[in-house]
């Protein structure tokens, strides 16, 4: 059960609760995810999900830095936890057992998707959709090379960055590191991405500071600029002196 449980191969209630209720030791960190941590902290708050919550370690600190939450997970003995810590820090925290594939990701729905050693291939396709313009997930994961210090790995080289085509990379790390969850405690290959759906492109241009309609133009020197659909654009008309 605990192999199971640690590689993430029977994502199900009943290898998860024993672990939540304490009876396998201390296999994962009671404490935020640290990647998670730093790429939040000058993000201004909105609605975030938390996907695979556990006992709530991500989506209590997030909570208690003003994002509005929301997490599931199909172990009940993990969100009844969260919501307990969630009452006694006086914090607002919506947590729902449920599987991944059950749950309504919604569309243009959340500011920030949370998957820390979740099945991210298979939740993938939901995300661009799910997140509203400006919004970002964060994955945590291990690479297939972890398999040389313990039977568990899930992403090839960059293949995690091939799962969000159309979101816009603002940290990628593949690195040797404690994972959050790790039954024999030794340092793993793991790959971490922070990456953001873009806003809707403003149209026009900006000339000295003031906006150029698209099909305006601007003289530099004794050169004609046109605003294009794709930016500033050098006509062979000359500007009049």
């Amino acid at each position: 059960m605990l192999f199971a449980a640690c590689s993430g191969l029977l994502a199900q209630a009943d290898q998860y609760n024993p672990l939540y209720r304490g009876e396998a030791g201390e296999v994962f960190s009671r404490k935020p995810n640290a990647f998670l941590v730093a790429m939040t902290r000058d993000r201004k708050p909105g609605a975030a999900l938390d996907v695979g919550m556990g006992q709530g370690r991500n989506a209590i600190y997030l909570a208690q830095n003003g994002w509005d939450v929301t997490g599931i997970d199909s172990a009940d003995e993990g969100v009844r936890q969260a919501k307990t810590e969630a009452t006694r820090l006086g914090l607002k925290l919506h947590a729902e057992v449920a599987k991944f594939e059950d749950f309504d990701f919604g569309e243009a729905r959340w500011d920030l998707i949370v998957l820390t050693y979740e099945p991210t291939k298979a939740i993938a396709p939901k995300v661009v959709r799910a997140l509203k313009p400006g919004g970002a997930v964060l994955v945590e994961d291990r690479h297939l090379e972890t398999r040389k210090v313990w039977p568990a790995g899930t992403f090839a080289d960059n293949e995690l960055l091939s799962l969000f085509p159309g979101l816009r990379v603002l940290k990628y790390e593949d690195v040797w590191a404690r994972p959050d969850w790790s039954a024999k405690g030794v340092d793993e290959r793991l790959v971490r991405l922070f990456a953001e759906k873009p806003l809707p492109r403003p149209t026009g241009c900006t000339w000295q500071g003031a906006p150029i309609s698209e099909g305006g133009k601007a003289c530099w020197d004794t050169l004609t600029l046109r605003c294009r659909t794709d930016g500033w654009q050098i006509e062979r008309e000359k500007c009049a002196p």
